[in-house]
């Protein structure tokens, strides 16, 4: 509690003062009054009492800037040690107040929206933020927060209308309104609604035409639609846009792509690509297009080069070690098929990505980190 009472020391001292100061007007009963209160307050606080503590400073008669603010530094400082009802409680005390400027209105109804998202309370939360919006326009504080709650709950058409008034940056700007429309996209795919997908990925092309995403849903909608030759097309493009997406879609591409040609033309696309940017966490993904066309062995140079000079991870080593057991003697030849089987096993219980931003793993690539809520923020490991 020590650091409350830090933040209640300068409105404890600024009380003395007006007392002091007032000391023979006629309103020195309630100055003192509320000296009083404030250092009862800082008591049950110190005390291990907050709840007394919010009970005494709740029950001011009136409230100066400088309470308020205090007040709204407190339910902060609640909410942050996780004590979100005691913030709630406080803040919207706040908000009930008639003796509140517009100013400190605001705040307090920015500071209640932010409780209740805390608490999970998102309709709630939702609500508040509304109505923040709606009766104050030029506030633009609760984009962000109001956007963050229609990501939640994946209301992604109201979090592309929000986001041009939560987030400044241009770039950052253009990017996630690209996910947003790619998000409804994927639900009109699975819906088999091509038109509406079609309309919005020429959308999310206009704001955003280097989206390694955008030119994925393309190939998607390509397929959907048995243009095969574009897929692929599309697909490359992605790849050139983005490279770690080799590793989440080369299932996929064996899974479409099954014809000699077609995966002859892929096997160059990904080659290609890992000539341009040499990276061991490709080797996995090349070498399992390149058995479909029989060409696994030709890619034993680079094992070698890599296990040398840049293993990767455990599935490039597990990779190197099941192609490199054809190259070992007769004796030497089981024992390796051994290790190789038994990294084979580890790569497979091992998460294949993880959040740059949070250190979240995942066994899965997806766009959004579901711990700390970053876009494109996931890489191969």
């Amino acid at each position: 509690m020590l650091e409350i009472l830090f933040l209640l020391l300068p409105l404890a001292f600024y009380s003395g003062w007006r007392t002091a100061y007032k000391k023979n007007r006629s309103n020195q009963t309630n100055s003192n009054e509320v000296s009083t209160r404030f250092v009862q307050g800082i008591n049950f606080l110190l005390n291990e009492e907050p709840d007394k503590a919010l009970d005494i400073f709740l029950e001011a008669p009136s409230l100066d800037a400088q309470a308020a603010e205090t007040f709204l530094a407190l339910g902060k400082m609640f909410r942050n040690r996780g004590e979100v009802n005691r913030a709630l409680r406080l803040h919207q005390h706040l908000v009930a107040r008639p003796d509140l400027t517009n100013t400190q209105r605001q705040a307090a109804m920015l500071a209640l929206g932010e409780d209740f998202f805390a608490a999970g309370l998102l309709d709630r939360a939702e609500s508040v933020f509304n109505e923040l919006l709606k009766t104050y326009p030029k506030n633009t504080a609760a984009c962000m927060p109001l956007r963050r709650i229609y990501e939640q709950l994946h209301e992604w058409e109201q979090a592309f209308e929000l986001t041009e008034c939560s987030v400044v940056d241009k770039a950052e700007r253009t990017r996630l309104m690209a996910h947003y429309l790619c998000e409804q996209v994927e639900e009109l795919l699975v819906k088999k609604q091509l038109f509406q997908a079609d309309e919005k990925l020429k959308k999310a092309l206009s704001i955003y035409p280097q989206s390694a995403r955008v030119q994925t849903l393309l190939a998607e909608l390509a397929l959907a639609r048995g243009e095969r030759r574009a897929a692929l097309s599309y697909f490359r493009q992605a790849l050139i846009y983005d490279q770690r997406l080799l590793t989440s879609l080369v299932k996929r591409l064996l899974t479409v792509f099954t014809q000699t040609l077609e995966l002859q033309q892929l096997y160059e696309v990904v080659s290609t690509e890992y000539r341009r940017v040499p990276d061991a966490k490709m080797l996995p993904s090349l070498a399992a297009i390149a058995q479909e066309i029989g060409q696994g062995r030709s890619l034993i140079p680079l094992m070698h080069q890599h296990l040398q000079q840049d293993v990767g991870n455990v599935q490039t080593i597990a990779c190197a070690a099941r192609y490199l057991t054809h190259e070992t003697s007769s004796e030497t030849q089981p024992i390796l098929a051994e290790v190789s089987l038994a990294l084979g096993r580890l790569a497979s219980t091992l998460p294949r990505f993880q959040c740059a931003n949070c250190g979240y793993k995942l066994h899965e690539y997806v766009w959004r980190c579901p711990a700390c809520h970053h876009w494109d923020s996931v890489q191969s490991q």
